[in-house]
């Protein structure tokens, strides 16, 4: 017999209003840079925004962040410690468009994603290796 999953419907500026399962929600206990009063998130997954996924804040939908995963930007990407990537997912927060039009991925302060805990956490990496502000595209001048 199936067990009625709880569902909570959230009105988002992106997406409109969304069903999530309670199960699908990520709990950052930190909050995430600049949000840290914020610490329940859902992962959105759009076809047509592939590769990039949606973080949104089931605590203020209005809050939302494009991410990407660092792989796609750097395939040697390290954060300077063992994870388990069976258990843990990396991403990256997205800047869509920059005071100079750029689409820029914060390198320096990545997000970890437990899959079986449902916990995330992001960290600032303490070495210079990466940019908060890796430009991704830059708006052409013509």
């Amino acid at each position: 017999m199936d067990s009625q999953k709880v569902k909570i419907i959230l009105q988002t500026n992106q997406f409109g209003d969304l069903e999530v399962e309670e199960d699908s929600i990520y709990f950052f206990p930190n909050g995430v840079l600049g949000f840290e009063d914020y610490k329940n998130y859902v992962l959105i997954s759009e076809e047509n925004t592939a590769p990039f996924k949606w973080l949104i804040s089931i605590d203020e939908p209005s809050i939302g962040f494009p991410i990407l995963s660092p792989f796609y930007l750097d395939s040697e990407y390290n954060i300077g410690r063992n994870i388990d990537l069976d258990n843990n997912v990396l991403f990256v927060i997205i800047t869509l468009q920059d005071e100079n039009g750029n689409i820029s991925a914060n390198l320096k302060a990545p997000l970890i994603f437990n899959i079986k805990q449902m916990t995330g956490e992001q960290l600032i990496l303490p070495f210079e290796k990466y940019l908060t502000n890796y430009i991704i595209t830059r708006e052409s001048k013509e």
